[in-house]
């Protein structure tokens, strides 16, 4: 079971690196490439990857309440499998990922209503494990980190167990998917901790990639 944890864990990794890095190789990001200067670009940066319940979509990995009303047996905190779906009683799958709450609960309410007269189902989420960010290059502890709350990236890199040795703390980069496509954001390291470029220290966005080289 361990083995096929890492194994799943290490293949969603290279995924990612390797999607970034082929992007990288083929010119998008030239280090005199493309700045998130533009208005949306720029937009896209200082996001917060926390939103209302209201907005928030669903992902595989995610942890979700379901409460039936006076249905006990029918309510369950289930994760979503990593094929968007989730399992309930009667209804069997239905699909969650890429859904907010809201229509996570009209799905089951819908498929509900022909076992149960007017079902009143309420849907929570109680953990986020699909929004994450990856950290590669020269820090001590590179990887996969899930985004629990409002992270920035000095707060990223302290929790990747900050610089090895010969880091190049001047010359970090942040790969992120925008709505025309992804850019790159610089991070200089030095000028944000002297105070002089603090707003560099953006909010990072589910799925950004953070290089120290």
């Amino acid at each position: 079971m361990f083995t096929m944890v890492a194994y799943q864990y290490k293949w969603r990794m290279v995924t990612v690196v390797t999607f970034w890095v082929c992007l990288f190789s083929a010119g998008v990001f030239s280090l005199a490439g493309l700045q998130p200067a533009l208005a949306g670009e720029t937009a896209s940066a200082t996001a917060s990857p926390s939103t209302q319940a209201a907005d928030y979509l669903i992902g595989a990995g995610d942890v979700v309440e379901i409460v039936v009303w006076k249905e006990p047996d029918l309510s369950r905190t289930v994760r979503v499998r990593p094929d968007g779906k989730i399992s309930l009683p009667l209804v069997d799958d239905i699909q969650a990922s890429q859904s907010t709450l809201l229509r996570l609960k009209e799905r089951i309410t819908e498929a509900l209503a022909a076992y149960v007269d007017h079902p009143a189902v309420y849907v929570m989420l109680q953990e986020n494990r699909s929004n994450k960010i990856y950290i590669i290059g020269k820090v001590n502890a590179p990887g996969e980190y899930v985004l629990e709350r409002d992270t920035t990236v000095l707060q990223a890199i302290a929790t990747a167990g900050s610089f090895t040795e010969w880091a190049k703390k001047d010359d970090i980069v942040i790969l992120r998917r925008g709505p025309q496509g992804p850019f790159r954001i610089e991070f200089d390291y030095d000028r944000v901790i002297s105070g002089k470029d603090i707003e560099q220290n953006i909010l990072l966005n589910p799925d950004d990639l953070i290089i120290v080289p």
